[in-house]
């Protein structure tokens, strides 16, 4: 995981507890009882599957493989698996092996499994040639001074512009807010003079959702429509409403957004400049009275955009500027690990992206925590071994069970360590259109497993979620933390920005994260096992939707605990085929109220309280509407006998 979000990890709260070790992975992490519901279900998960390489595995077999992944990823001979390593290629050939072994179709029009990107790597220097010169109507020249006047960004490219001025405001198109800056506009060969973030970001009933961050304050978004609308270059300055005062006017690094060249020259500059500019050549605009203003300075543009949410773009007349970014630095070839299986049916051209990163530190130095080791192996054990291990298992287990109705694409991506910049560049340059790429499932850090718990992120990013969620808790042992931002610096950010819903879960932070003892001998991989089970029940309740998931998007840092639901104690056979009505049932808990209503393996609920049920999340959703008590009325297939059975509800286990 990208080293730069840690500290959102660290306000989690109970995420810092007991580090598991060697020893207490083998204890019972509530009690005997506790570790037994932990297996139980994994049998029961491993029966879903029903198929000859994985149904008749028991949870040693399972755990084993697992295991064998993390280890060999975790060895020293992959040398931390750094981007600038020769071990990242011994991994990845690892991972390729498990595709083809497993008959993945190479994601690459050219017939490979490879995407390949370039990563820098080395300090970076900031050439002689780079520059930012203005002219203006009277053909005075000004030169600006780099890192106190303005700043270059990587994210741009690499190479020069020149031209008009043209003032965009915040760059933003948004037929939902009714609100674009470039509606009317000839920007083709202009450079853009662009405000960060967007209006009216601190009132809570404004528009853009308010104080919630949309996808129209991204970087990416900004300079995507930049380039759409040909725009020769982009001087980026910080709104005054985020950034009200010259004290607070920081320029960011160049690396800051990235990496990764947008192909456009993209520079930061002072507040102060902009206002010089504005100073010299006003904006003229409308106000809301009908009478006409002048916008003289940033403030008073901020100002009149946020009271009447109305754009401002015009051409700076007369003003002109040339613009030249040039970097240099050593660079390696990255390679992104694309596989695909195809769905079946009316839905088959829709995407789900299963990811996570394979790369780590290597040898320390860029991303350590403990910059006193550098030359120390950081063999990224949980950080990503775990979830580089956890793709790998459910290659195996879709591949081999019931055919999915929507093409799963999996992904392993590199560079994730130095800026998420294999996930950036897929959305960038993807492989099948994200328009049609309905959800992403990412994993990262999944191997420190503590008292049962477990953090499912993003459960917000689509209308449909949560049921999801709910559904796959009933059938499994691990307490879940529902968080409905996807925060967190991993490979399914670039998705989210692309308003693509995402689902992370993670089992938190210790203090091995980015240092040379996050070793294989720390990983729980029992705890591991328990959260592929969980989030196969979430891919497997992705794919059965009958539409595409509804993008939401949500606030940073809201959390929730699942929706109880009174206990009802059956697990749902995934395994068999999809397109069967009703819910076929794989596991009836002893002693339960299933149980005790006469349910039977094998038996299929066709309706619950007089409403038909086609998948599980529908008898969640049904069961989230009782109470314990409660009678629950069944309708029931057991082979060529229907029958009509009532189960009394218990309290929530």
């Amino acid at each position: 995981m990208a080293i730069h979000q840690l500290p959102a990890f660290l306000h989690m709260a109970a995420i810092l507890q007991r580090p598991a070790t060697a020893s207490s992975i083998t204890e019972p992490r509530k009690s005997s009882m506790s570790f037994v519901r932990i297996l139980l279900p994994c049998f029961a998960a491993a029966a879903l599957i029903s198929n000859q390489a994985t149904a008749a595995d028991s949870v040693a077999e399972v755990t084993k493989r697992v295991g064998d992944d993390i280890k060999y990823l975790a060895s020293d001979e992959l040398q931390g698996r750094g981007v600038e390593t020769a071990g990242i290629e011994l991994a990845a050939q690892h991972i390729l092996t498990e595709y083809e072994k497993y008959g993945l179709k190479p994601g690459m029009p050219d017939g490979t499994f490879r995407q390949t990107f370039d990563i820098t790597v080395g300090d970076l220097k900031i050439n002689d040639a780079t520059k930012v010169v203005f002219t203006n109507a009277s053909g005075v020249q000004k030169s600006l001074a780099i890192e106190k006047q303005f700043q270059p960004l990587q994210r741009g490219k690499n190479g020069s512009c020149s031209g008009e001025l043209f003032f965009i405001g915040y760059g933003i198109a948004s037929d939902e807010d009714s609100y674009n800056e470039y509606a009317g506009m000839d920007v083709e060969g202009k450079i853009l003079v662009m405000l960060r973030r967007e209006p009216q970001q601190a009132d809570v009933n404004g528009g853009f959702k308010g104080t919630e961050t949309t996808a129209h304050s991204y970087i990416d978004t900004k300079l995507s429509l930049a380039i759409k609308n040909k725009a020769a270059g982009v001087i980026f300055v910080n709104d005054t409403q985020s950034v009200p005062t010259a004290e607070q006017d920081d320029l960011s690094d160049p690396s800051s957004f990235g990496t990764v060249g947008a192909g456009i020259p993209f520079v930061h500059v002072k507040q102060s400049v902009v206002n010089e500019l504005l100073s010299g050549s006003p904006l003229t605009v409308t106000g809301v009275d009908g009478t006409p203003q002048t916008l003289t300075n940033l403030k008073s543009v901020c100002e009149f955009i946020d009271g009447s949410l109305k754009p401002v773009s015009q051409a700076m007349t007369g003003n002109k500027a040339e613009v030249n970014t040039d970097f240099s630095a050593s660079s390696v070839v990255a390679t992104n690990l694309i596989g695909v299986i195809e769905g079946e049916g009316e839905l088959a051209n829709e995407t789900i992206v299963v990811g996570g990163h394979y790369d780590h530190l290597g040898y320390g130095g860029y991303g350590s925590r403990a910059q006193n080791r550098k030359g120390e192996i950081h063999n990224g054990a949980d950080d990503n071994a775990t979830g580089t291990a956890a793709v790998m298992e459910m290659v195996r287990r879709v591949a081999t069970g019931p055919k999915p109705k929507r093409r799963i694409v999996f992904i392993c991506f590199s560079g994730e360590e130095r800026g998420l910049l294999g996930s950036k560049y897929y959305v960038s340059n993807p492989v099948f259109p994200l328009e049609n790429t309905v959800a992403m499932l990412n994993y990262d850090m999944i191997g420190t497993l503590r008292n049962n718990k477990i953090e499912v992120n993003g459960v917000g990013t689509a209308a449909e979620f949560a049921n999801i969620v709910a559904a796959a808790d009933t059938v499994s042992p691990l307490d879940i933390t529902i968080v409905e931002h996807p925060f967190a610096g991993s490979d399914h950010l670039p998705f989210f920005q692309k308003e693509i819903p995402v689902m992370f879960c993670f089992t938190g932070v210790t203090p091995r994260y980015h240092t040379p003892d996050d070793d294989f001998e720390t990983i729980n991989v029992e705890g591991v096992v328990s959260v592929i089970d969980f989030t196969e029940s979430l891919l497997r309740g992705i794919d059965a939707l009958p539409a595409a998931p509804e993008f939401k998007n949500v606030v940073r840092g809201s959390r929730r605990r699942p929706t109880q639901v009174p206990y009802l104690g059956v697990a749902p056979n995934m395994g068999v085929d999809a397109d069967q009505p009703g819910i076929p049932l794989q596991v009836i808990r002893p002693d339960s109220p299933a149980e005790k209503s006469g349910l039977k393996v094998g038996d299929v609920i066709t309706a619950a309280n007089g409403k038909d049920v086609d998948g599980f999340s529908d008898l969640v959703t049904i069961l989230q509407s009782l109470k314990p008590g409660a009678k629950l009325n069944l309708k029931v297939t057991r082979g060529e006998e229907t029958l009509e059975l009532t189960a009394t509800l218990a309290s929530p286990q």
